[in-house]
């Protein structure tokens, strides 16, 4: 959000993009993946998915980095007064189109089974990101008082703990054949996977950007170009045993989604975290990206109703592009509406006139002149 820092970073917004990018690829290839007949398609699917599996960990990455470097995450008024709706007005107006429309196509009995369970049960499967996001905003200021006050051992126990008890243990029990599966599996009461293990990348993010010394970057990149071999072998090798999609090496809870996403977090903070500005155009794409991640749905299912049938891999990236501009160009041309900019994207419209709609574009081309 664009009130965390008044200085944008190159790095942090260069990931926000790759991210926001890597989300509708994946939602575009979910199909594609379900199923192994097309080998091609699937095996090309498999690489970039695979891939793209860091970019929900990065995004988590990226507010624990910038919430928990902010004087005014201590602030809880400030949290409940300007942070929280940003994600929380928005969410809520995109869910109620959902079930507006599930109204219209299904009638009022599932639109209100919808609604009624909305608090416990997401309308549409990648607004998962925002049941996770909420409980961290609302614990921000009591988790920044904590990270100010942790040294550098308590921050290596904390995510030692992470690591070993959530991480590791789930990625061992789902390697791990039955009965002997369940000796991984952490007890519902004894667990100290927070919220779900996620809270753990926003700690990460926050470590990460606190470092002042990086990993040599040979070892940045053995290390994520090992782990991405690894998920899209391992994702292969499960799939085609079992004949369903193996996910077991893909979970944001398991330990090779949270070294993907690490290693990428280090490789952009060591090749552009020198201090250097974003520029205009990654500026206002950076700017788009959480309105992007809420409109993408409805991109992807528009793009491939007005393609009809389109198959393998050309088809298949024909619709990821035409589904990420079209957000792009949606979310710029809603937040130039100023009754609409903060209501379906949650950036405010005066913020948005500096970096990322229709007109910061304009008034740039305008200075420039």
């Amino acid at each position: 959000m664009s009130d965390l820092t008044t200085t944008r970073r190159r790095d942090y917004d260069l990931l926000r993009v790759a991210s926001m990018a890597a989300v509708v690829y994946l939602h575009t290839a979910a199909a594609s993946l379900q199923t192994m007949e097309n080998g091609a398609l699937w095996q090309f699917s498999n690489l970039f998915a695979s891939l793209g599996t860091a970019a929900v960990p990065i995004f988590f990455m990226l507010s624990g980095a910038l919430l928990l470097r902010s004087p005014r995450t201590g602030d809880w008024v400030f949290m409940l007064r300007r942070r929280l709706p940003r994600v929380l007005v928005p969410g809520l107006f995109w869910a109620g189109l959902v079930i507006l429309g599930t109204w219209g196509l299904k009638g009022g009995d599932a639109a209100f089974q919808m609604l009624v369970h909305l608090p416990n049960t997401t309308v549409l499967t990648p607004y998962w990101f925002l049941y996770a996001l909420v409980p961290m905003y609302l614990l921000s200021p009591l988790l920044k008082r904590l990270a100010d006050g942790m040294e550098e051992s308590h921050w290596r126990y904390l995510l030692g703990l992470w690591g070993v008890l959530t991480l590791g243990l789930q990625s061992v029990a789902y390697l791990t054949p039955e009965p002997w599966k369940f000796f991984f599996l952490e007890n519902g009461t004894l667990n100290v996977s927070a919220i779900g293990g996620y809270l753990g990348y926003f700690f990460l993010g926050a470590y990460l950007d606190r470092l002042e010394r990086l990993p040599p970057r040979w070892t940045l990149w053995l290390a994520v170009g090992a782990d991405w071999a690894i998920i899209t072998l391992g994702t292969w090798y499960f799939t085609a045993r079992t004949g369903m999609y193996g996910q077991q090496f893909l979970d944001y809870r398991g330990i090779f989604a949270a070294i993907l996403s690490a290693g990428l977090f280090l490789l952009a903070r060591s090749y552009f975290g020198s201090g250097r500005g974003s520029g205009r155009v990654l500026t206002a794409l950076a700017g788009c990206s959480f309105g992007v991640y809420l409109a993408h749905p409805f991109a992807i299912k528009a793009v491939e109703l007005v393609l009809g049938e389109v198959s393998g891999i050309p088809g298949q990236v024909l619709i990821w592009l035409l589904a990420l501009a079209g957000s792009i160009f949606g979310v710029m041309a809603v937040q130039s509406v100023k009754p609409l900019c903060f209501l379906v994207t949650g950036q405010s419209f005066a913020s948005a006139c500096r970096e990322s709609n229709l007109f910061s574009l304009f008034n740039q081309k305008k200075r420039n002149n």
